[in-house]
């Protein structure tokens, strides 16, 4: 980048007006000081590339269609349509295409103001040109202050050719240690996405043994589901079998007490009866009642003693049936083949859950690999494709930040970054912009939007110094800064000629200027 000019853009107009003027003054210089002053009168105000046009009999203006003498130059009467016969004083304020008054500002910068403020009191030219207290309006003189500003100017360029060159020997030292980092961004680039497309393979190899696993992990969930359903099922039908079975055996036992019980009735009755049953419907007198129970309790002499009757065996009853103890053994038996089956299950799925587990885990941490290379070769396709300014000189403030704290608020620019105001964001960097004369502004857009206003933005102008630091930042619109900041990179050999040859016009125009006020 050619960073002379990035510091010259507001040198250049001086030096070339400062070189106009000492031209100018050495071809028309008069040869005694009343020639000069007459001279000065004729072409007061006149800019110096015209002062010839002034120089005759008869001037021309209005494109050749009106003439007029000489003597009614700078008359205070506006004679020309296009005010070109009043270069010095007011009478043709306001006139289209009127030059205004010049200020030649010898020692310091021309500049022109409108014809309008000629004689008006105020001092607006630093050599009091535009003030020369002779008319009937205006009695006021105007020092010569040009020769202060020269020297204000002389002891600001001394000191800026002293950043220059202590800059310039930062910048050479700063642009060695970024020597072909373009090419070096480059072939690392390559090189990532090459190991990136392996990883990608090796990801997708991983993802497509994630899905199998899982694809695995929900067959079993469903064969599993399958089988507690199954199960239950199973027991709900055994449990109702065994009810029904419970059922039946406790009718059974029901009837065959009914059955005993009908049998003692039927015996207890025959005993009563003797086993005959009364013939037709005769009933029994009082008399053959009382014999038939008296014969059952009282035994006849001689009678046979009755021969006790043997018990019959009882059934040896422990608490238990059949159906009972079978059904706790096989209940006892289900249970355990439940808890061998459900274990087995457990460590069936225990081991399938780990291998999915670690699938998943070797998946996912080749996969934050892969995001990690593909977020460095973005990083660096950004880095190849951003606009560094001429000659790349600005990779160096890659990742570098001008600060400063200016009045009341903290400001941060960061090249190919962001520009905040305390914490309110100026914008993001997004171009570079190199004027004709090589002045670089990095521009900064789309910030935190003012209230009822556009978003903020700044353009940060780069100017040559020895080291980085943000110089001034100002809010000329609303919500629209400006600044400047001093960084080596705006510096170049260049930079240092172009300062150390305004420092010697400046020096001849101030050498010129003393010597034209002592012979005036």
């Amino acid at each position: 980048m050619r960073a002379s000019h990035v510091y010259t853009r507001a040198m250049r107009p001086r030096a070339r007006f400062a070189i106009a003027i000492a031209v100018t003054l050495a071809c028309v210089a008069p040869s005694t000081a009343s020639e000069a002053r007459a001279r000065a009168d004729v072409v007061r105000g006149a800019h110096p590339s015209k002062i010839h046009l002034y120089d005759v009999d008869v001037f021309s203006c209005d494109d050749g269609r009106t003439r007029v003498p000489r003597a009614r130059i700078n008359d205070e009467y506006c004679d020309c349509a296009d005010g070109s016969d009043e270069p010095g004083t007011s009478a043709c304020a306001g006139r289209t295409g009127a030059p205004g008054f010049y200020c030649p500002n010898l020692g310091s910068t021309p500049k022109t103001v409108a014809s309008s403020r000629v004689d008006d009191g105020v001092c607006d030219c630093c050599d009091g040109s535009d003030e020369r207290g002779t008319s009937t309006m205006n009695k006021k003189t105007c020092p010569n202050a040009c020769f202060n500003e020269a020297k204000a100017r002389r002891e600001e360029l001394v000191a800026e050719l002293s950043r220059a060159r202590r800059g310039t020997k930062a910048r050479d030292a700063a642009a060695a240690k970024t020597l072909g980092r373009r090419e070096a961004w480059m072939k690392e680039r390559e090189a990532l996405e090459k190991q990136a497309k392996k990883k990608r393979k090796d990801v997708n190899a991983l993802q497509a043994e994630v899905d199998a696993v899982e694809e695995e992990e929900r067959k079993a969930r469903e064969a599993r589901e399958a089988a507690e359903t199954k199960a239950r099922e199973e027991e709900e039908a055994a449990r109702a079998s065994e009810e029904s079975a419970r059922g039946d055996a406790e009718g059974d036992a029901a009837t065959g007490e009914d059955d005993v019980a009908h049998e003692d009735k039927a015996a207890s009755y025959e005993d009563e009866t003797g086993g005959d049953e009364p013939a037709g419907d005769a009933e029994e007198t009082d008399e053959e009642r009382g014999k038939r129970i008296a014969s059952q309790w009282i035994s006849d002499e001689g009678a046979e003693e009755p021969v006790p009757e043997e018990p019959e065996p009882q059934e040896f009853d422990d608490g238990f049936d059949d159906v009972d103890v079978a059904s706790s053994l096989k209940s006892r038996i289900s249970g355990l083949l439940d808890r061998a089956t459900s274990f087995i299950a457990r460590r069936a799925k225990d081991k399938l859950a780990d291998r999915a587990s670690s699938k998943r885990d070797a998946h996912r941490q080749q996969k934050e690999a892969l995001d990690d290379m593909e977020s460095k070769i973005e990083e660096l396709k950004n880095n190849i494709e951003r606009d560094y300014g001429p000659g790349d000189a600005m990779i160096s403030l890659l990742g570098r930040c001008f600060e400063a704290k200016i009045e009341k608020y903290k400001y941060s620019a960061c090249p190919f970054g962001d520009a905040k105001q305390d914490h309110t964001r100026l914008g993001s960097h997004n171009s570079v912009e190199t004027s004709d004369d090589g002045q670089v502004t990095l521009k900064f857009s789309a910030g935190d939007s003012c209230w009822s206003g556009p978003s903020r933005s700044l353009a940060l102008s780069l100017r040559c110094g020895e080291k980085d630091e943000l110089v001034s930042i100002d809010e000329p619109s609303r919500c629209e800064y400006v600044g400047v900041a001093r960084t080596p990179v705006a510096c170049d050999p260049t930079t240092i000629d172009a300062l150390e040859r305004e420092l010697r016009e400046l020096d001849q125009l101030i050498a010129s200027a003393s010597s034209s006020k002592t012979e005036l």
